[in-house]
């Protein structure tokens, strides 16, 4: 029995993939409606959507989505609106890949195809007498889960494994569009600045 996929059916794969994700795209720009801080009843909608195309396995397989060998993760662009709206991303991950404490300026939508990734979620005091961030809580997204993050929320993430993990991430803005990101320190709730995300296939 040969168990390879043939270029055709790659090809087809792709090409429904695409179909789905357009579909998705076009229902969330109706709930979203451009804007970069939307409700929580449309975030959940969002989510919804989201979990419904990670759902469709087929679609997400691994040979699409590598981690290049030198590296524990890889982002593949999906979508992006031509002003840099509606940006979604295929983010391939090896276990041990974490992230600081930081934020996203836009609303993010984070649904998971496969392996598992803990976020933890945290709250920005800034007016205190002095800054301090607050852990909130840990919500592990795996395959099944969704979590909805609006433009000033914190959060941090580490892939727990023991297998790689693929999500999908949707934001209101792509990467390229997000240079007021900041990270930021646990202890004292001061922030830097969080590097553009380059390298995006």
């Amino acid at each position: 029995m040969n168990c390879e996929v043939s270029a055709s059916d790659s090809a087809a794969i792709a090409a429904q993939r695409a179909a789905e994700i357009a579909k998705t795209v076009e229902r969330v720009r109706a709930l979203a409606r451009g804007e970069q801080n939307i409700g929580v009843a449309a975030a959940q909608c969002i989510g919804v959507l989201m979990q419904a195309l990670a759902a469709q396995l087929a679609l997400w397989r691994d040979a699409d989505f590598p981690v290049p060998q030198d590296k524990l993760w890889q982002a593949y662009a999906l979508h992006e609106d031509a002003d840099g709206s509606y940006a979604m991303y295929a983010v391939a991950m090896k276990p041990g890949h974490q992230q600081p404490p930081h934020n996203h300026t836009t609303w993010a939508v984070i649904a998971g195809v496969r392996g598992r990734e803990k976020n933890a979620l945290y709250a920005l005091h800034a007016q205190e007498p002095t800054a301090r961030v607050e852990h909130l809580a840990d919500i592990t997204v795996g395959q099944g889960n969704v979590l909805a993050l609006g433009p000033d929320d914190i959060h941090a993430i580490e892939v727990l494994g023991p297998e790689n993990a693929l999500h999908l991430h949707l934001y209101g803005k792509g990467f390229a569009h997000l240079s007021d990101r900041r990270i930021f320190d646990l202890a004292t709730g001061a922030s830097r600045p969080f590097p553009i995300i380059q390298g995006v296939n």
